[in-house]
């Protein structure tokens, strides 16, 4: 466990290094901007354009940093040849995976979090003002928890195919398979609508099998300021947690199998 955590540790210093953190002053213009443009455009639905924008930047961001630093770090590993001081020391290669898997949710995580905090000081700041009635809501803070779950679930659906193919590969492939997640409902509505019996099975079996971003996604709820229940809220996390784990041992498997020659 200690290996497993000090792997996790080593990949988030990395991580830094490799200069994500500048993201986050991207984020902050972006924001500062926006507000400045949707003044010019709205008034009245000025806090709905706020938490759409700001949320949707999030959402933007924080899949692209997650696809590129899941994907990348195993193949990168094996390609520098770097891999081999780690599995020569008594450390399996299993806890070396899920070491790193911790280590880039960590740093993913982190930046959503400020990013988050970002988000929310903006919509407090605005909220003071004497001429719109925005604020901190709930809704806000549900979005941002969805799209902390999201990252766990995807950083496990990048190394799992990571650990079986190159870095290009793995990419298109959870590319694809983020984008059929988040139109997992409207995959299941269509398979259920087919008049042949074999698609509506196979469409059904996609919607239970793949990973299902779009439970994840409260952003929109948000805007439109749509509570979430609590019992939601925990089968989602449930959901998210299951399947990672799911994904993780299948993952080690493929690892402990894999030829690094």
């Amino acid at each position: 466990m200690n290996g497993v955590l000090v792997i996790a540790l080593n990949g988030f210093r990395e991580a830094r290094r490799n200069r994500v953190t500048s993201v986050l002053f991207v984020f902050a213009f972006v924001m500062v901007f926006s507000t400045t443009v949707s003044v010019e455009f709205t008034v009245a639905t000025f806090d709905r354009v706020m938490t759409d924008f700001g949320l949707g930047v999030i959402g933007l961001i924080s899949p692209a940093l997650t696809l590129f630093l899941g994907t990348a770090l195993i193949p990168r590993e094996i390609e520098r040849r770097t891999i081999f001081m780690v599995v020569a020391r008594p450390v399996s290669r299993s806890a070396f995976l899920v070491g790193r898997y911790l280590g880039n949710v960590i740093t993913v995580a982190f930046l959503v979090m400020i990013m988050g905090a970002l988000f929310l000081a903006q919509l407090q700041f605005a909220g003071a003002s004497e001429t719109y009635s925005t604020g901190i809501h709930r809704e806000h803070l549900v979005a941002l928890y969805g799209l902390l779950l999201e990252v766990v679930l995807l950083t496990a659906v990048c190394f799992l195919f990571a650990s079986a193919s190159s870095q290009y590969v793995s990419s298109l492939s959870v590319t694809c398979l983020y984008f059929i997640g988040h139109m997992a409902e409207d995959l299941y509505t269509f398979a259920g609508r087919s008049k042949v019996d074999a698609i509506r099975i196979f469409g059904r079996a996609l919607y239970y099998v793949l990973p299902n971003f779009d439970r994840l996604d409260y952003k929109a709820r948000a805007t439109y300021f749509d509570p979430t229940s609590a019992s939601e809220l925990l089968g989602a996390t449930a959901y998210t947690i299951a399947y990672t784990v799911l994904v993780l041992l299948l993952a080690t498997q493929i690892f402990e199998r894999r030829d690094f020659k």
